[in-house]
């Protein structure tokens, strides 16, 4: 990109504020010859300056049709933006190290043939778009944190190539970047377990379960024989035993050293998170000045508080 588009797309970017949904109209539409239109209207101009000295009719037809043509071109490339709205719908959160994905709304009112590109302010090759629908757009998610959608640009050159129709678009969309997950050794932690909290029993061991129906592949040592007796009925003995009683699972920050990095910490505190969920287990995540009590399996309050960890306008 030029020093000269570059400065004059600073310029009307530091006049646009973020918004949730854009609509594309007459003030937001900015229209320019490319170079080969620019080439078209010094071909006019010598044209017409040839015409006035030899006065040649024909000359003057031929000035006035290039005009004319780029008149036509200046209408149509703005109705391939005209009306078209732009929105951005939920973004998935992502861990930091990865591509997040932008998931970008194009609809037009109207279904005229279309033809335009959409991408990423300063990027070269852009997707072309013919029709509506949903453009997915990837940017690399270095750090934590909240990772704002950048401007865009969206224009066309159709049908002609003579004008260049553009707008630039800043929508209020984020994606929360979690830490990378670093995989740490430590033994699992937990809390006291509450006054006669016993633990869920779980098939297999010695203990006398409860009576279910017999089926033959339990085989006849199984069968409640003083229940057939009365009854009549074939049951069989059902045995367990209670399950590990932890608990609810405990992850500290003080529970690592104080010489240990604050993006460290809190790539080990995620996967330990992340092994919480996968265990099933409640939590208590205790970061300095906030505490979480995370109920089984729930996690992503979780991650998104180490997310946002000392991030001090999360907007």
């Amino acid at each position: 990109m030029s020093r000269w588009r570059k400065g004059l797309s600073g310029w009307l970017l530091r006049r646009l504020p973020r918004q949730h949904e854009l609509v594309l109209g007459q003030s937001r539409i900015y229209l320019l010859p490319t170079p080969f239109g620019w080439t078209l209207l010094l071909v006019a101009l010598a044209v017409w300056l040839g015409a006035l000295n030899y006065a040649v009719s024909l000359a003057y037809v031929l000035a006035f049709w290039i005009v004319s043509l780029m008149l036509v071109a200046v209408w149509q490339a703005y109705r391939q933006l005209a009306g078209l709205a732009v929105h951005c719908a939920a973004v998935p959160p992502v861990f930091a190290g990865s591509v997040a994905t932008f998931p970008l709304q194009l609809s037009w009112s109207s279904p005229e043939a279309r033809r335009l590109q959409a991408g990423w302010l300063n990027e070269e090759a852009l997707p072309v778009v013919t029709q509506s629908g949903e453009l997915a757009l990837s940017l690399p998610a270095v750090r934590r944190g909240q990772l704002a959608m950048p401007p865009l640009q969206i224009f066309s050159e159709a049908p002609f190539g003579l004008i260049r129709a553009f707008a630039y678009v800043r929508l209020q969309a984020e994606a929360c970047v979690y830490p990378q997950p670093l995989p740490d050794e430590q033994p699992a932690r937990y809390l006291p377990a509450a006054a006669g909290q016993h633990g869920r029993m779980q098939a297999g061991g010695e203990l006398f379960s409860h009576l279910a129906s017999w089926r033959p592949e339990q085989g006849v040592r199984r069968i409640a024989w003083k229940v057939y007796a009365r009854q009549g009925k074939l049951v069989a003995r059902q045995f367990a035993e209670p399950a590990a009683a932890h608990g609810t699972r405990l992850l500290d920050w003080a529970m690592f050293p104080d010489a240990m990095a604050v993006e460290e910490r809190l790539s080990r505190l995620c996967w330990q998170l992340l092994e919480v969920g996968r265990s099933g287990d409640a939590c208590l995540l205790r970061l300095p000045q906030q505490e979480l009590m995370l109920a089984a399996a729930e996690v992503l309050p979780g991650l998104r508080a180490l997310s946002l960890f000392g991030v001090r306008d999360a907007s």
